[in-house]
C-alpha cells in the first residue's frame, strides 16, 4: 500500500512539474499565413474554385518576387546602419530604395496582365482590396495578441 501511495505521489509531482514548464512559443509560419491569406482573398474577392486554382500560384509567385526585392534592399540599408554615411552614399542608398519600389511596381503591373488572362479586372480589384484588408486585420490581431501578452 505504501508503494502505491509513493508511486501516486511521484506521478502527481511529475505531472505538476511537467505542467509548470513553459510552453513553447507558437511561431506563425509562412505556410499558415499564405493559407489564411488565400482563404480570406478567395472569400472576399468571390473567386470560384477554378479561378483560385489558377490565380494563386501566380499571386504567390509575385509575393515571393516582391519579398526578394525588398530583402535585397533591406540588406543594403542594414549593412549601412550605424555607419556615418557621406551625402553621396546617402543619395545612392535612397535611390536604390526608390529603384526597388519601382521594380516592384513594374513587376506588379506585369502580373496584372497575367491575372487578366485568368480573372476579370473587377475581381483583380477585389483581390487587391481583400489583400489590403487581410494585412490590416493581421496587424490588428497581432497588436491585440501582444496587448494580451503584455497584460499578463
Amino acid at each position: 500500500m505504501k508503494k502505491i501511495l509513493l508511486i501516486l505521489a511521484i506521478l502527481c509531482c511529475s505531472a505538476t512539474i511537467i505542467m509548470a514548464q513553459p510552453q513553447p512559443k507558437k511561431h506563425f509560419s509562412h505556410e499558415e499565413y499564405c493559407k489564411r491569406q488565400k482563404e480570406f482573398i478567395t472569400k472576399h474577392a468571390k473567386l470560384t474554385p477554378e479561378e483560385a486554382e489558377k490565380f494563386f500560384p501566380l499571386f504567390f509567385e509575385l509575393q515571393k518576387s516582391k519579398w526578394n526585392i525588398n530583402r535585397e534592399a533591406r540588406k543594403k540599408v542594414k549593412k549601412e546602419r550605424g555607419q556615418k554615411l557621406t551625402a553621396e552614399e546617402c543619395n545612392k542608398l535612397v535611390n536604390e530604395m526608390a529603384d526597388a519600389k519601382i521594380k516592384i511596381a513594374q513587376l506588379e503591373k506585369s502580373y496584372i496582365e497575367k491575372y487578366l488572362k485568368i480573372i476579370p479586372a473587377q475581381k483583380i480589384l477585389d483581390v487587391q482590396r481583400a489583400e489590403d484588408r487581410f494585412q490590416r486585420e493581421m496587424i490588428k490581431n497581432m497588436a491585440r495578441d501582444q496587448q494580451k501578452k503584455d497584460s499578463k
